[in-house]
């Protein structure tokens, strides 16, 4: 059988460019959905990797923390790059409401290995009672804090914590500073922390660790840390709540500093805040 040869007939120079135009569109719209759904499968993998693995990694985290300060760190060695994650500004907003307040006590959930507890009790003289859910950073700071005797730890968690001690009037109808840093792992105990707080307490001066700072993005968060997630609108509804922020930029910090948000009740206790020149009103709630 004979078959004849297949005639292609000759593209117009504007017929090329057409073609090759349409391929390379081709290949872009099959590169955008490669990377889309390669992003798509990064963001499940992390997901997954975050929800179920999470508990491994900060029980290896913990090892190595547990290593690290049995060699390292064994006592408690106060000095002003310990505390508050060595942020400065949170370290003058804390002297600031030292200073225009009277701490009957200092609350903490979230001991991690006890130097912003030893911080807080050694420069205020205040009593610090303070939590650890976690065994192992339980002991370990038992260990580091033997010697101050101005704190008192406990192996709780934090929600039990808070609520044992609204069983005591001497501490909820006083001044407190109330400090949150109890969200590890996948159970974040936060919004039960603040509703505890919020009905039990009194006068009370709330600052939660790790949160997002508006307007100035320099301030590291984790994903909890947010106006948003702890529903503002509803605390300032049901709890009178107001919110504060550093007034420090970023910037001026020597390394990226983890933000933080001050939340106390509105009226005349809150007004105090509004004369700290380290913390701004934010008013977009």
């Amino acid at each position: 059988m004979h078959i004849l040869p297949i005639q292609l007939f000759p593209l117009s120079p504007g017929r090329k460019i057409y073609f090759m135009l349409m391929v390379l569109k081709s290949m872009e719209l099959r590169l955008h959905i490669k990377l889309k759904q390669d992003n798509y499968m990064n963001t499940l993998i992390t997901k997954i990797r975050d929800h179920y693995c999470r508990d491994l990694i900060n029980r290896l985290n913990d090892i190595e923390t547990g290593i690290r300060v049995l060699v390292n760190s064994p006592s408690y060695v106060h000095s002003q790059e310990t505390g508050f994650n060595g942020v400065n500004g949170r370290k003058i907003i804390f002297q600031d409401l030292l200073n225009n307040h009277n701490f009957s006590h200092i609350i903490e959930t979230g001991t991690y290995l006890g130097d912003t507890s030893a911080y807080m009790a050694m420069t205020s003289g205040v009593q610090v009672l303070t939590c650890e859910k976690n065994t192992s950073l339980y002991s370990l700071t038992k260990m580091r804090l033997k010697k101050i005797k101005s704190v008192d730890l406990y192996n709780m968690d934090s929600r039990e914590f808070l609520i044992e001690l609204s069983k005591n009037h001497n501490i909820t109808q006083n001044e407190c500073f109330i400090y949150l840093d109890a969200h590890w792992g996948k159970d974040l105990p936060l919004k039960e922390e603040i509703s505890i707080i919020a009905s039990c307490w009194k006068k009370f001066v709330m600052m939660i660790d790790d949160f997002k700072v508006p307007d100035d993005k320099g301030y590291v968060h984790d994903s909890y840390g947010t106006l948003k997630y702890i529903d503002m609108a509803r605390l300032k509804t049901e709890y009178n709540l107001c919110a504060y922020f550093p007034s420090m930029p970023s910037s001026e910090e020597p390394t990226p500093p983890t933000g933080c948000v001050v939340l106390a009740k509105n009226g005349d206790y809150a007004e105090r805040l509004r004369k700290t020149n380290s913390l701004r009103l934010y008013e977009k709630i």
